[in-house]
């Protein structure tokens, strides 16, 4: 009696194995460039869910420490089938050159009470009087993730409301996580940063919050999700799928962080994927804005991009309407249902 329970436990042990490894078999491995940061939440979220899995995909998350510019030509050659990060000059230029990059989702946007990100000085230069206002930026250094980036645009944005230019300031290109251990160490003076390391530059006492981003550029489209041409065009059904369970994500972080629902949970999923690993911080963070059906402001992209012309950073104007490719959220958003 004894070796035939034996028998069947080992046989019932033996076909969960194969059954389990011939499920992991059939999951399409989709490689994601991701910035380990609060607006990367929802990409966190379905994969910490098993969202992705659901819809038939092993998503690899590769962390990225800069904006979405260095993606770009990983996007191109199909190492990542999705990106997620800055809106950049760089990406707009590579589509120019006949590599079908598409932006499909929403990845933060600035909208009004969202200014997740802000501008942050040194605390020591507020308390000294050095900086009392805008116009203190003069002469001082700041940072940015890459040149022809979202994060630029708002800098001059800060700098033009007082009669300043990019000019008037030092702009040095860190990591968001390097600018911290820059402002600590006051080899910058100031910068445009991100949650969750803006409410950890304040907490740590090393920096102020003097403003977010929606003061001075309230709506921008500040970053969202790429697909490749290789994963939109080689696997239509699963770019379907990733964007199911990537606008399924985007309304479990709404529900946490707009509505208070099973926040807790979605501050561990955070906690447990960012550099942030203080839970309380995240209770201090200014949230991002995230589409709830994944849909991104296409007239800021276009003010952007002109931007972008006008300073050089685009050798000709970005075809907005072809770049951005919303069908595969609205498909997503229809599936799910209105968002309440």
């Amino acid at each position: 009696m004894f070796k035939t329970n034996t028998v069947r436990l080992a046989s019932l042990v033996l076909t969960l194995f194969i059954m389990s490894h011939s499920f992991a078999a059939d999951l399409l491995e989709v490689p994601v460039g991701i910035s380990p940061v609060m607006s990367s939440a929802a990409m966190f979220i379905a994969k910490e869910k098993g969202y992705f899995r659901e819809e038939g995909l092993d998503v690899i998350i590769n962390p990225f420490k800069a904006s979405g510019a260095k993606m770009v030509p990983f996007l191109a050659t199909g190492q990542l089938f999705v990106g997620g990060g800055n809106i950049n000059a760089g990406m707009y230029n590579a589509i120019a050159q006949d590599i079908p990059i598409r932006i499909v989702s929403d990845k933060g946007t600035v909208s009004p009470g969202h200014g997740y990100l802000a501008l942050i000085v040194r605390k020591d230069h507020v308390d000294s009087g050095r900086y009392k206002s805008f116009k203190d930026l003069k002469g001082m250094t700041m940072a940015v993730t890459a040149k022809g980036v979202s994060q630029e645009i708002v800098t001059e944005l800060y700098l033009k409301s007082v009669g300043l230019t990019l000019k008037d300031i030092k702009l040095r290109k860190l990591g968001y996580s390097d600018m911290n251990i820059a402002l600590a160490n006051k080899s910058i003076d100031a910068t445009v940063q991100i949650e969750p390391f803006v409410a950890a530059a304040v907490k740590n006492d090393f920096a102020v919050r003097v403003a977010g981003d929606d003061e001075v550029y309230p709506n921008q489209q500040s970053a969202a999700i790429f697909y490749s041409p290789i994963f939109m065009n080689k696997y239509p059904k699963q770019a379907q799928g990733f964007m199911n369970a990537y606008v399924r994500a985007l309304r479990d972080y709404n529900d946490a962080f707009e509505k208070g629902i099973r926040k807790e949970d979605i501050i561990n999923i955070l906690t447990k994927n960012t550099k942030i690993k203080d839970a309380g911080i995240y209770q201090l963070v200014v949230p991002v804005g995230l589409s709830p059906n994944g849909l991104v402001n296409v007239q800021s992209l276009k003010n952007d991009a002109a931007w972008y012309l006008q300073r050089g950073y685009l050798k000709k104007p970005a075809n907005m309407d072809a770049i951005v490719d919303l069908s595969y959220a609205k498909k997503a958003a229809k599936k799910l249902g209105p968002y309440r």
